[in-house]
């Protein structure tokens, strides 16, 4: 960073890891946003001899990791009340501590330490005086739920500070943050209201925390981002509008399973049994909470053992119980190798759903291939859709052909036909994500399609055929809504990843570890980075520096030392890194739970000693 560019009269922009905006009066200043706060050392350049003030727009670490890096105490902080609980110690820990409890985090982009004595000052329809600006707030939920833009009247000019509601060009820095589900839309929806409000302002000059200042044609960039909403909102509505259901009708059992064929039963809510040649049993997805239902089934049916279970799809409700079949019947865990990547190491990866337990794999599955299983031939195949680490599996059973498909793809009626999109799954479209899956099903042709979540049908062409249409859509839609070519640096929560994403470590120990950068552009990138780490703790090397291949990835081995006195409990690292000269500050975030050491052993009492009393002193020794 090189100086501080005046864009309007005593109005200035320092380009930090976001958009920082100044508002100079006499020699004091106040800030909108505050980035790494590396600017703070051109203060004198322009005059300012101190910071009052600093109005955060929304509280992702992007905007606020200078303030508990840097901050002047003296310094004011203001943030929006509905977005104050990600800056407060004990929420901001218990938010870490619980990260992995479910699906999508109520924030993707959490701040790695706490900002104390904020003012929680700022809420929308609400106007707050700071300094001499009087600073009015509009409710632009999306980045965050509470984050704010701000209408602020400046030497005659009303200037737009719209934080990440807004990018220009009519488009949203890193749009999966409105994704607040893996499912529907309810983030777009409130972004889109929250633009319509912003929209009604007057706006001399738009000012969005992240990419280039839009001048008198704010209110038109925001019309546009609103109508590529309108669009991601209306393919998250229905992956096959118009489709006919054609629900299977399974016969009801004494012990509450369904039959579907003489030798094919879904029992619970996802899980699937398939009875082998021999009377044994092969359980497709099995959920933890299903296998209550498993036991009178088998007895109704007379299988006398389950030999072997897979999963079409990693999320815990469709794999939690493979260790428990393990446990209880020595069934073996076929995978398919998408499914096995997250299951192997569940501390490995920053991904939702996630069971509790890691899981051993005694077979992998073919990527796209035959395997027996007695005297069946199944095909398994790399069916990407509502998660990347997701496949299919079909076969004939009693002469019907059968596709397990997890949760991809449902009766129009269900949901939105599918079982939901959204980044943090890794959900891609067209030739990689649900175009490929859906070419698929048509390719395979089965008879009936055996979903999850209690989903049997016939299969229909006209709905697959309508789902491949609908994945170019939903491709166009998200790719429309990011900033420039490169659609997927945009979509990718996972840019800069640790691994293990989950560590545990006694204190003053060293473990290993690895930094990720992956690199969606057609051309190398160069790439430095540098760990940010609590205090006292080490690692080597600090700083990294390297180029990344086109559409390529570029992986660091690190050593981490924990400090001899780090607290017990869990601890967030990062890393800044520099893509292509754009300062991702803290971009990727890795746990460390440093471990409770043991109560140290009682000493034992030698014979004849007398035990202490509390409270009365021990006999001396003549």
């Amino acid at each position: 960073m090189s100086e501080l560019l005046e864009i309007a009269p005593d109005c200035f922009l320092a380009r930090d890891t976001c958009n920082v905006y100044l508002l100079r009066y006499g020699d004091r200043a106040l800030a909108i946003d505050f980035g790494t706060g590396a600017w703070q050392s051109l203060l004198g350049t322009i005059g300012v001899r101190r910071l009052e003030h600093v109005v955060v727009t929304h509280a992702h670490r992007d905007q606020v990791c200078g303030l508990y890096r840097q901050r002047d105490p003296q310094t004011v902080v203001h943030v929006p009340a509905g977005d104050g609980w990600l800056l407060a110690a004990t929420t901001l820990r218990e938010f870490w501590l619980h990260y992995q409890d479910g699906g999508c985090p109520s924030c993707y982009a959490a701040p790695r330490q706490p900002v104390p004595g904020v003012c929680t000052d700022m809420a929308g329809d609400c106007e707050t005086q700071v300094g001499p600006a009087r600073f009015c707030s509009i409710a632009t939920p999306g980045h965050t739920p509470g984050a704010l833009s701000y209408v602020v009247e400046w030497h005659g000019r009303q200037l737009v500070f719209c934080g990440d509601a807004v990018h220009a060009g009519g488009t949203l820095h890193e749009p999966y943050h409105l994704e607040w589900d893996h499912w529907t839309p309810g983030g777009c929806l409130a972004a889109w209201y929250g633009l319509e409000r912003l929209g009604a302002c007057r706006c001399d000059m738009l000012l969005p925390a992240h990419g280039p200042v839009v001048g008198v044609q704010g209110r038109a960039c925001i019309a546009r981002t609103q109508r590529r909403l309108l669009e991601l909102i209306r393919v998250k509505g229905s992956v096959c509008a118009g489709a006919r259901q054609r629900w299977v009708d399974a016969e009801p059992l004494a012990c509450g399973a369904w039959r579907l064929l003489p030798h094919l039963y879904r029992f619970g809510a996802n899980s699937y049994l398939v009875i082998g040649a021999g009377g044994e049993g092969l359980v497709i997805d099995p959920w933890q909470a299903d296998l209550a239902q498993l036991d009178p089934l088998l007895e109704e049916t007379g299988v006398r053992r389950i030999d072997v279970a897979t999963a079409s799809h990693y999320h815990a409700d469709h794999s939690d119980g493979l260790n428990a079949l393990r446990e209880r019947f020595g069934t073996s865990v076929w995978l398919h190798p998408r499914v096995a990547e997250p299951l192997l190491n569940r501390d490995l990866w920053d991904v939702p759903w996630l069971p509790r337990e890691s899981v051993r794999v005694d077979r992998l599955l073919p990527l796209n291939g035959s395997f027996g299983w007695s005297g069946y031939r199944f095909t398994s195949h790399d069916f990407p859709g509502q998660t990347r680490w997701h496949t299919a599996i079909d076969g004939h059973v009693d002469g019907c052909h059968v596709l397990f498909s997890g949760d991809n793809y449902q009766p129009p009626t269900r949901w939105n036909g599918t079982g939901g999109f959204c980044a943090y799954n890794g959900s891609r479209f067209d030739a990689h994500g649900f175009g490929l899956s859906a070419a698929r099903a048509l390719a395979i042709g089965p008879d009936m399609v055996c979903n999850g979540h209690g989903c049997a049908y016939w299969f229909d062409r006209d709905q697959y055929r309508r789902i491949l249409r609908w994945a170019r859509r939903a491709g166009d839609a998200v790719r429309n809504l990011c900033p420039g070519d490169d659609w997927l640096t945009h979509y990718d929560p996972r840019l800069a990843r640790w691994e293990p994403f989950v560590a545990r470590v006694e204190r003053g120990a060293a473990i290993s570890a690895s930094l990720v950068v992956t690199n969606h552009r057609p051309r190398p990138a160069e790439v430095r980075a540098e760990a940010m780490l609590p205090c006292g703790w080490r690692i080597r090397p600090r700083r990294l520096a390297g180029q990344v291949p086109a559409h390529g990835q570029r992986r660091w081995r690190l050593r981490l030392q924990t400090a001899a006195d780090a607290a017990a409990g869990r601890h967030v690292l990062t890393a800044d890194i520099v893509l292509d000269g754009e300062l991702l500050a803290e971009a990727g975030v890795m746990l460390v739970d440093v471990l409770q050491p043991p109560a140290p052993a009682a000493q034992p009492i030698a014979r004849g000693t007398r035990r202490p009393v509390a409270g009365i002193p021990p006999r001396r020794s003549r």
